[in-house]
């Protein structure tokens, strides 16, 4: 072989690796439709039109600031998440036909399959598994008491007609919409094993008692630490403030916090200092160590504030001693519209938290062996510091994907 043609062969062999190693880089790119939309996930800093929702024309521009991401691409080349992996999600009901959804379901072991007697067991009306719950295939209904955390609730307005609701929908497909299939978008784990525990709609007028809903909640958080979640994530809270009342909260969160489960919550949309005994609001601000609270930023990376009109001004709460770590909630994620599946772009500090409860995930499909309080620790040494959250949130910054992996795999082994 000739110099010349020595100098042809190294130079294809060169663009060969340098093909090879393009598209190595860009492998886990996902091929959902929407994809190109998830701009809090990854973006270069460009100004970019998406639209509101998926159905019609609606668009929004919007300008995020170089940087300000979830950094997920490169994260997504260290893992896209494990079926093995239990997220429970504590809402108002879900719509869990979602088709970017239904694949990423948790299904109870114990209550799938045929019994002794050939009948499903999810149908047979027996507790096969002995948890004290029965047919509870994928969660469970604990408002109504029944194995069906359907997306069916009193409406808000009139607490005799019963509709569907959709403000789990979002949290959902953030958390664990399928990923890479071509349809829709995808989630921070394109494989995910999601609990569902209906707890009925925020605020409903049904609701006669502030208070009623945390025996709810507490028997709910007990059956996620029993049944294997190693993340809760809950979008809401409790409107009660009497501390006897909300013992049974109190204790419910400290069991899984000895159970090493690690719960994560929104701050709260009223733009208030939670830090202040006035403005509590629970769980947020009991003091355990497996809570981990989350605020929502803007694309510029400060607190979102929101101005409706004169008389609504809101926002993310905050509070350098009870807001942990922030986190972008503007996603285009999975949305409900009369009963069918579709996307649209939401907000609020409901849609924050599960983007924190996505990359504890995506930690604990690489790292099994750590706890909850370990990988809360881990995303708060990895968070992005941003000047925006300084004096805001005791970490001072917003969870990156990338970095929380990157120490995860460093992190010692348990002994």
């Amino acid at each position: 072989m000739n110099i010349k043609s020595k100098c042809i062969y190294f130079l294809f062999l060169s663009l060969l690796v340098l093909s090879y190693n393009l598209c190595t880089n860009n492998s886990q790119i996902p091929n959902d439709e929407f994809f190109k939309y998830q701009i809090s996930f990854f973006n270069d800093g460009s100004k970019v039109t998406v639209p509101r929702v998926s159905y019609k024309k609606s668009p929004i521009e919007l300008n995020p600031v170089e940087g300000i991401h979830l950094n997920i691409l490169p994260a997504w080349e260290i893992t896209t998440g494990s079926a093995d992996t239990i997220v429970a999600v504590m809402d108002d009901g879900f719509f869990y036909s979602h088709e970017d959804i239904k694949q990423n379901l948790w299904k109870n072991a114990g209550e799938t399959g045929l019994d002794s007697d050939g009948n499903l067991k999810e149908t047979n009306g027996l507790d096969d598994d002995q948890n004290g719950y029965v047919d509870d295939v994928m969660g469970y209904d604990f408002y109504f008491n029944d194995p069906d955390p359907d997306c069916y609730i009193f409406e808000g307005k009139l607490d005799s007609v019963i509709a569907p609701y959709w403000h789990s929908i979002p949290a959902l497909g953030i958390i664990g919409a399928r990923g890479n299939n071509e349809i829709g978008v995808a989630g921070i784990n394109w494989e995910v094993s999601m609990m569902l525990l209906k707890m009925m709609a925020q605020g409903s007028v049904s609701i006669k008692d502030p208070c009623s809903r945390v025996p709810k909640a507490a028997e709910a958080i007990r059956y996620a630490v029993d049944n294997s979640a190693r993340v809760i994530n809950w979008s809401g809270f409790v409107s009660c403030l009497d501390q006897e009342k909300l013992k049974p909260l109190q204790d419910a969160i400290d069991y899984a916090e000895e159970k090493g489960v690690l719960i994560v919550t929104g701050a709260g949309n009223n733009k208030e200092n939670i830090d202040l005994e006035e403005n509590y609001t629970f769980p947020s601000c009991f003091q355990n160590e497996n809570l981990l609270v989350v605020a929502e930023i803007d694309f510029d990376g400060y607190l979102y504030e929101v101005e409706r009109d004169s008389k609504y001004v809101g926002g993310s709460n905050f509070g350098v001693q009870n807001v942990d770590i922030a986190a972008l909630s503007q996603n285009f994620t999975t949305g409900l519209r009369h009963n069918h599946s579709v996307y649209r772009l939401s907000g609020g500090t409901s849609n924050s938290a599960p983007v924190v409860s996505g990359v504890a995930a995506l930690i604990f499909s690489i790292r099994p062996d750590l706890d909850g309080l370990e990988v809360k620790e881990i995303l708060m040494r990895s968070a992005t510091r941003l000047q925006g959250l300084q004096g805001k949130v005791k970490s001072g910054g917003m969870v990156n994907a990338f970095d929380a992996l990157k120490l995860a795999q460093s992190y010692p082994q348990n002994q």
